[in-house]
């Protein structure tokens, strides 16, 4: 029984020595051919649609409007220009203007002069330190371009004038005793004289030069304005004192106006004006 089991054993292991078609197969490992490693299928290209950065459309572009024309502040107001240099004008008086005075150099009612019959006057001025300001007079229609006038011709000669301003910055009421203590140039101012009658500067027709350097003189000796003591005497004229032979006396004379110097009771040394006929 040994004896067939050992060689049923032998056939079985012949046996699986032969490979299919009757290939002996070498079951030695250590000479066992390696196999050969399946070739890895190349990976299919993708072709992945990537879109491109967009070009940025250009700025929307805004339209420069149309510059708007700086409204005219003479418009409507009949400007009379001094010649070429477009400083020196009057014209008729605005609502703002009128809005200005009434209360204070041109009274609330009762006035025997309309705004109508009188100009302002914007003009260029020299200062005592050579500077140049804006100045403004209200003065009659009947004198306004002679007044430009003379006022252009004190500009070119460099006359020093303090202040020209009208008196209703002061804030006195048919007054102008703050402004000649200033010795501000004035023109209009509605009031009465020291007798009792309406002041040619009712009217637009007279007008006060430097009046501190330039007082008021009654014949008693009292004098206007009260800071003026320093220039009552009228023997040594210094810049701003008035005589004859004073430019702004000359030109004022020149077009027929009279001088408060020349008065025989008392002297108005500021003070120039014109008849009119009221």
């Amino acid at each position: 029984m040994k004896r067939l089991a050992i060689i049923l054993l032998s056939a079985l292991l012949l046996a699986g020595c032969y490979a299919e078609g009757g290939e002996v197969l070498n079951l030695n490992t250590e000479s066992a051919p390696t196999p050969t490693p399946a070739e890895t299928p190349e990976p299919e290209l993708v072709e992945i649609a990537v879109s491109s950065t967009a070009t940025p459309a250009p700025p929307t572009i805004v339209p420069t409007p149309t510059a708007t024309a700086t409204p005219d502040p003479l418009a409507g107001l009949n400007p009379s220009f001094y010649g070429a240099d477009s400083r020196f004008y009057h014209i008729d008086l605005s609502e703002e203007i009128k809005a200005r005075i009434t209360g204070l150099s041109y009274p609330k009612s009762g006035a025997k002069i309309g705004y109508d019959e009188l100009r302002y006057i914007h003009l260029i001025y020299v200062d005592f330190e050579g500077e140049e300001h804006e100045g403004e007079l209200i003065v009659n229609k009947l004198v306004a371009d002679e007044v430009m006038d003379i006022f252009y011709r004190l500009y070119q000669a460099g006359y020093a004038l303090e202040s020209v301003r009208l008196v209703d910055d002061y804030g006195e009421v048919a007054d102008d005793t703050l402004s000649m203590e200033a010795n501000n140039t004035s023109a209009f101012c509605y009031r009465n004289t020291a007798s009792g009658n309406l002041s040619r500067h009712s009217y637009g027709a007279a007008i006060d030069i430097n009046p501190r350097m330039n007082p008021y003189v009654k014949r008693n000796g009292s004098f206007s304005p009260k800071n003026a003591e320093e220039y009552l005497d009228r023997s040594v004229i210094r810049e701003g004192m008035i005589d004859e032979n004073d430019l702004c006396y000359q030109l004022f004379i020149e077009y027929g106006w009279e001088w408060g110097g020349h008065f025989r009771t008392e002297k108005d040394y500021q003070h120039f004006s014109k008849d009119l006929g009221y």
